[in-house]
């Protein structure tokens, strides 16, 4: 049988736990089985089990070794260990069925994508992310540039580590003390290898398969760092070749030659011949990179980057290290779709007790954005911010301190920003950034969202707390003295004199999906006439909200069977819950609100 139709490898397990592979070589496996025993089996020997149980599937060990006995010149002794190999063969057996499953979409899906790829665009579409779809199930190594990475820092070099070593006296015998040998600490000298090197070993190390699977070198924020600088000879071997492989191997330094050669001088390449003959000259150049003499990208390492576009100023990219990468754009999606459900992502975005479309934020900001700078550098992804995964979303802590201050201190730095999208018209000039923490400007996050018109999507009810005071009552010194009482309705829930009217609403939408935003202000508005603007119909807010934009906080919204907008104040005090609850509860609505007993 071929290598390739060998699943197993260290640290397998037979199916009852009794067989254990430790160790392994190009011709044995070490096993140690549950009394502790250790057994060399021979890989060809174990070979022919397969064999024969592929075609004798309800054979025995004993039926294996019986027929198999004599007709081969492996060491007879160990079909002794045909218990152990049986289990072996079994466990083959499922690894086989198991890879067939997996690995095949596999091949698919790496099959025709580009050895080096840059993924390029604005902070927060998601590049990080698409790489990590791809090679997170295969063995990958990821680093981070910057402004001080060097070769070093990339590949590898000699450094100083601290090991733990006995203290010995003077006939060379390790001292003890209470029984326990004592150790000290001691600095030495060792190669210290680095992402590159890791993944280059790691790539040569599958190469002694058929099949070798491929290895990913993931370089975040590629442009952070002086490339040029970095990958130093390095830079030669991205020119592949049509086989993958480098067309141009280089010579390793001696430090770097002599770590490869203890590490890469085991392993027998599985297409040592064919990879040769890539290259003229007659040369063992796979005999040259296991010595490591020579560098050589293999064909199965791939070398995948993140870049930025709004940090490619800090250190610019040559164009001959350009061309030698494919290249990726992320554009901005206002509504991405979730990779493993194909459904959109909704986010939204908190400002007090509003909820607002993380995405119709993006779309009006962007434009703006690119008008202001005559660059989409500086635009933001959907991603530029988190939302929290449980709720889906992003807090007004998070969009004042990540949002608005990026947009501030990095967009609007070294620009005049007079668009109407950024007045503050309390102070009849642009917004600033610290106007948002004045406490003479309570209302001025709220404001900013007036001038954008975005629409509230909803309201997080159980966020919503009592208002400090209201109209029509005293302003109270202690808690204890305010009125606190909690309502239900029909029959359900604790609710505040804000919660209560607004759950009030929602349930009577819900349980009426048939009636139209115009027929629901109707409705409401003849069970309680008596005070102005309690609902209105989204034209009338808008217009309420354009002539006092600091009103903007005072409604909420409520989306109607016929996907129109009705807007319901939330200034509510004990006089007027009272007088709402007295007639809702003798209305035709289908509620009944009452206060809970304390």
């Amino acid at each position: 049988m071929k290598d390739d139709n060998l699943f197993l490898k260290v640290g397998d397990s037979s199916a009852d736990g009794k067989i254990h592979i430790i160790d392994e070589d190009r011709l044995c496996f070490q096993v140690r089985g549950t009394n502790g025993s250790i057994r060399t089996i021979s890989k060809d020997l174990l070979r022919e089990f397969i064999e024969y149980f592929n075609q004798h599937p309800d054979a025995s060990s004993a039926d294996a070794r019986n027929d198999l006995s004599g007709k081969t010149d492996i060491d007879k002794f160990e079909y002794g260990y045909n218990g152990t190999l049986s289990k072996l063969s079994e466990l083959n057996k499922t690894l086989s069925r198991k890879r067939k499953q997996s690995v095949s979409p596999t091949k698919d899906k790496i099959a025709n994508l580009p050895l080096q790829q840059i993924f390029f665009g604005a902070p927060g579409t998601g590049k990080s992310f698409v790489i990590n779809e791809v090679c997170a199930e295969y063995e990958n190594y990821r680093t981070t540039f910057h402004p001080d990475t060097d070769f070093a820092s990339f590949v590898g070099s000699y450094k100083p580590i601290t090991i733990k070593t006995n203290v010995r006296d003077m006939t060379g015998h390790p001292v003890a003390e209470d029984g326990k040998e004592i150790k000290e600490s001691r600095i030495v000298y060792r190669y210290v290898r680095q992402a590159f090197l890791k993944a280059y070993v790691a790539a040569w190390r599958e190469q002694q398969n058929d099949g070798p699977k491929p290895v990913f070198l993931i370089v975040e924020e590629i442009n952070r760092g002086n490339c040029a600088q970095i990958f130093g000879d390095i830079f030669q071997l991205l020119d592949r070749n049509a086989a993958g492989f480098s067309d141009y191997p280089i010579v390793s330094d001696d430090d770097l030659a002599q770590e490869l050669k203890e590490i890469l001088g085991e392993f027998s390449i599985a297409k040592h011949d064919a990879i040769n003959a890539l290259y003229s000259g007659g040369k063992d150049v796979v005999g040259m990179v296991k010595t490591g003499e020579w560098l050589l990208l293999p064909n199965n390492l791939y070398i995948w980057a993140t870049m930025n576009t709004s940090d490619q100023s800090l250190f610019p990219i040559d164009s001959a290290f350009k061309r030698r990468w494919n290249w990726k754009y992320m554009p901005i999606e206002y509504r991405p779709l979730d990779k493993k459900t194909q459904q959109p992502i909704d986010w939204k975005f908190q400002i007090g007790d509003n909820l607002y479309s993380w995405g119709q934020f993006l779309s009006k900001i962007n434009p703006e954005i690119y008008t202001l700078t005559e660059s989409s550098d500086k635009q933001m992804g959907y991603f530029f911010a988190k939302a929290d995964n449980a709720t889906g979303i992003i807090s007004e802590d998070v969009f004042l301190n990540k949002v608005l201050f990026y947009l501030w201190t990095d967009v609007f730095k070294d620009f005049d920003v007079s668009n109407e999208l950024f007045k503050n018209k309390d102070k009849n000039r642009s917004f600033i950034f610290t106007d948002f923490f004045d406490k003479d400007q309570p209302h001025a996050l709220a404001n900013l969202m007036a001038n954008f018109k975005l629409d509230i999507v909803e309201v997080d009810i159980n966020s919503i707390e009592e208002e400090d005071s209201s109209e029509g009552e005293a302003l109270e010194n202690s808690q204890s003295q305010r009125d606190l009482s909690r309502y239900s309705i029909n029959g359900e829930g604790k609710n505040n004199k804000r919660q209560t009217v607004l759950r009030s609403l929602r349930k009577y939408v819900e349980a009426n999906p048939s009636l139209t935003a115009a027929e629901v202000i109707d409705k409401w508005n003849k069970v309680n006439p008596q005070l102005p603007y309690f609902i209105l119909s989204a034209s009338d807010y808008e217009a309420r909200i354009a002539d006092l934009p600091n009103q903007r906080d005072r409604f909420w919204s409520v989306t109607t069977g016929d996907g129109g907008k009705v807007y319901i104040t939330n200034q509510w005090n004990a006089n007027r819950i009272n007088e709402f609850m007295r007639l809702v509860n003798n209305s035709d609505l289908g509620l009944n609100i009452e206060k809970v007993p304390e």
